[in-house]
C-alpha cells in the first residue's frame, strides 16, 4: 500500500512539477481518507545522533515528547489521521538516590560537649548526627541518603600545647675534644670511663630538619666504653615524649643500644640500638625499658645520614621507633619497630652510649619534645589532641522530612571489598570501586553469597567508595528479580505511543488490544450468571462472538469493561484503549472501539 501511494505522488509531481513538499503533506494530512499505518520501532544509535542526542538517551519524558513528532513525520511522511507508532527508546532516569557525604566538623562536635575534633568516647554520635546532617545538607529528597563522617575517641583525650623540651645542637665551639669538657657541663658521665666519647667540629644535616646543619656533634665508638647524659628542664611524667637525632652509623656490630631516655637514677625507656643485619648493614631496634629489643626487618645502609625518631608512653609504656630518610611534619602510621615495656618512667635526661657491641657512629641535633610536630619545627604550633580515635560512618536517609537510621541500607566494609578480590584491579586492592571495574557485577555476585535467601521484590541500597579522580562515596539499588540481585539502571529502555491527529504526530497512551479467547471465556464465567445476561452469554457460548442482536450497547461496555480492569489492572486516570472484538452484526468482523478511563469506568470516546 505505501509503494502504490509513493506511485500516485510520484504521477503527481510530474504532472503538475512545481507543488512543494509542505503543499504534499498538506494535501496528504487534509485528505478524507489518508494512509493510515501502524508499526513498533526501536531507535538505534543513529536515530540519536540524528536528534542530537550524544549520550544515546532522553533526558526526560517530555524532551520525548517533544522531539519525536518531528522525527516521525520525517520517517513517515503519508501517514495520516489515525495513524500509530510505538516507539522503544531510552529514557534517563537519574540515580536510584542521591547519596552525599559530609564530614563532621569541629563546630559539629561542640554540639555534642567535645572541645577536640571527634565525639568523646562516652558519647552516643546518634544523639546528635541527625541535626548536624540536617543543618549542613540542603535542599533533600525523599529517599535520599547522607552519609556522616566522623572521628569517635576510643578514651580519654585531651589537648597538649607542642613543646621542645631540649634542642642539642653540640654548637661547642671550633675546638674538637671529649664531649664533657667541651660541654662545660651540659653533658654527665653516668657509667663507664669518662672523657672517651667525643665532641667534633662537623656536623649532619637533613633538609626541612630544625636541629639541621648547626654547630658541632658527637661521634662513638664501639671501641669505648662510656655513657653520658644531658638533663632536661623538667621533668616529662604524663603523655608520650619524644626524642630525635640526626645519625651517621661507620659500623655496626652485634647489636645493643646507643640512645635513650632516664630518670635521675638508672630507670630507661626507649633505648635506641643498632647491630648487623647479617649482610653487613644496619638493623635498627628499640626497647622500651629493660625489656630485649626488638629490632627491625628492613635494613639500612652505612655511612648515611638517616633521622631517628623514638617515642615513650608514660601511660602503657609502649615505645615506638621511627628511622627516616627525610623529614615528615606527621606521624607515620606504623612505626619501623615497636617494644613494650614498663609504663610510669619520670623522662628527666637524654642520654648517649657507647660500648662494645654497639656501633661507630655520628650523632647531631638532638631534640625531645611533648609531641611529634615539635620535633619536627621550631615554629609556635598549634595545640595537639592526644588520644586514640577511631574513623567511622553512620548512613541516614530523608524521610517523612526527617534524617533517620534506615533499615534498608547497606554500606561495604574493608572485609567485603576484600572478599571480592585484593589483586590489581579488583575492589579490595584500594578498598573501592573505580571505572575499570563492573561495580554492578561485583556487587551483584557479594549480594548473592551474602543474602542467599533473599527473596523475589527484596530491595537493599548499597554504599560504597568510588575512585575517580578522588575518592567518592556512591550508592545504587538492588533487587532481586527472578531469584537474581539486579542493579538499578539509570537508563533503561520504555516505549511511547504516538498518534496522528491529522495534523501532526501526538503523544498517545492508547494500548491497542485484540480480544482473545479467554477473553471472551472470562465474559461468560463472569456474567452468565447476572441478570439481565442470559440471552447474550448464551449466544457468545454458541457462537463465540458479540451479536449486536443479543448484546445491547451497555453490555458491550460492561463485558469489555471487565476483561480490561482484570487485565490491566491499576492503569491510571485518562489511560485509552482501542479493543477489537468479533462482532455479528448481520455479518461476521472485527470491530474497534475506543476507550477512556474515567472515573474508574472505561468510557466511549
Amino acid at each position: 500500500m505505501k509503494k502504490f501511494i509513493y506511485l500516485i505522488m510520484g504521477l503527481g509531481l510530474l504532472i503538475t512539477g512545481c507543488n512543494p513538499m509542505d503543499d504534499i503533506h498538506s494535501d496528504i494530512d487534509s485528505q478524507e481518507n489518508p494512509v493510515v499505518g501502524d508499526a513498533i520501532i526501536t531507535l538505534t544509535d543513529e536515530d540519536y545522533d540524528a536528534l542530537d542526542l550524544s549520550y544515546g538517551s532522553f533526558s526526560s519524558l517530555d524532551d520525548a515528547k517533544n522531539m519525536l513528532p518531528d522525527y516521525l513525520a520525517n520517517l513517515y511522511p503519508v501517514w495520516g489521521k489515525g495513524s500509530s507508532v510505538l516507539v522503544n527508546y531510552k529514557l534517563y532516569l537519574g540515580n536510584a538516590f542521591k547519596v552525599s557525604s559530609y564530614s563532621l566538623k569541629q563546630a559539629d562536635y561542640t554540639l555534642s560537649g567535645s572541645n577536640l575534633l571527634g565525639f568523646k568516647f562516652d558519647a552516643n554520635p546518634a544523639n546528635y548526627l541527625g541535626g548536624i546532617i540536617n543543618s549542613n545538607i540542603s535542599n533533600p529528597k525523599e529517599g535520599d541518603i547522607a552519609v556522616a563522617q566522623y572521628y569517635q575517641f576510643t578514651g580519654d583525650a585531651y589537648s597538649i600545647t607542642p613543646m621542645v623540651s631540649l634542642e642539642e645542637n653540640f654548637n661547642y665551639g671550633a675546638t674538637a675534644g671529649d664531649l664533657l669538657t667541651a660541654s662545660a657541663g651540659a653533658w654527665a658521665s653516668h657509667s663507664g670511663t669518662a672523657n672517651q666519647l667525643q665532641y667534633t667540629t662537623s656536623n649532619l644535616s637533613m633538609t626541612n630538619y630544625p636541629s639541621s646543619n648547626v654547630g658541632g656533634s658527637i661521634e662513638i665508638s664501639s671501641a669505648g666504653s662510656e655513657d653520658v647524659n644531658s638533663a632536661l628542664p623538667a621533668t616529662i611524667s604524663t603523655g608520650t615524649v619524644y626524642y630525635s637525632a640526626l645519625v651517621n652509623l661507620s659500623s655496626v656490630g652485634s647489636g645493643t643500644y646507643f640512645m635513650h631516655f632516664m630518670d635521675d637514677s638508672f630507670g630507661y625507656a626507649a633505648r635506641v640500638g643498632a647491630k648487623d643485619d647479617g649482610s653487613g648493614k644496619i638493623s635498627f631496634g628499640i626497647g622500651a625499658s629493660s625489656t630485649p629489643s626488638d629490632y627491625s626487618t628492613t635494613s639500612y645502609e652505612l655511612n648515611t645520614t638517616y633521622l631517628i625518631v623514638a617515642s615513650y608512653n608514660t601511660v602503657n609504656g609502649t615505645a615506638n621507633l621511627y628511622v627516616l630518610d627525610a623529614a615528615v611534619t606527621s606521624e607515620p602510621a606504623t612505626p619501623v619497630v615497636s617494644n613494650v615495656g614498663n609504663p610510669g618512667l619520670t623522662v628527666q635526661k637524654i642520654a648517649v652510649r657507647q660500648g662494645g657491641g654497639g656501633p661507630s657512629a655520628t650523632i647531631d641535633g638532638i631534640r625531645v619534645a611533648n609531641t611529634w610536630s615539635a620535633i619536627m619545627s621550631n615554629a609556635v604550633l598549634p595545640d595537639v589532641i592526644i588520644g586514640d580515635k577511631e574513623a567511622k560512618e553512620s548512613v541516614y536517609t530523608y524521610s517523612g522530612g526527617a534524617w533517620a537510621v534506615p533499615s534498608n541500607v547497606y554500606v561495604l566494609t574493608t572485609d567485603d571489598y576484600n572478599s571480592m578480590g585484593t589483586a590489581s584491579g579488583q575492589p579490595g586492592r584500594y578498598d573501592n570501586f573505580d571505572s575499570s571495574m563492573g561495580t554492578d557485577n561485583y556487587i551483584t555476585k557479594f549480594l548473592s553469597i551474602k543474602y542467599p535467601y533473599a527473596k523475589d521484590g527484596d530491595e537493599l541500597k548499597v554504599i560504597y567508595k568510588y575512585y575517580s579522580g578522588g575518592a567518592q562515596t556512591r550508592g545504587n539499588l538492588y533487587t532481586v528479580v527472578d531469584g537474581q540481585w539486579t542493579a538499578y539502571q539509570s537508563t533503561q529502555e520504555t516505549s511511547l505511543q504516538f498518534a496522528h491527529d491529522g495534523v501532526t504526530w501526538v503523544p498517545d497512551n492508547t494500548i491497542k488490544y485484540e480480544f482473545l479467547k479467554t477473553d471472551y471465556d472470562y465474559i461468560v464465567a463472569t456474567f452468565e450468571n447476572t441478570d439481565g445476561y442470559a440471552n447474550a452469554v448464551g449466544n457468545l457460548k454458541s457462537y463465540g462472538n458479540i451479536s449486536t442482536f443479543n448484546w445491547t450497547v451497555p453490555q458491550i461496555d460492561a463485558a469489555i469493561n471487565a476483561v480490561l480492569m482484570h487485565n490491566y489492572p491499576g492503569m491510571e486516570e485518562g489511560q485509552k484503549f482501542s479493543v477489537t472484538i468479533y462482532v455479528y452484526d448481520g455479518t461476521s468482523h472485527n470491530s474497534t472501539i475506543n476507550y477512556i478511563l474515567q472515573g474508574g469506568t472505561y468510557i466511549r470516546s
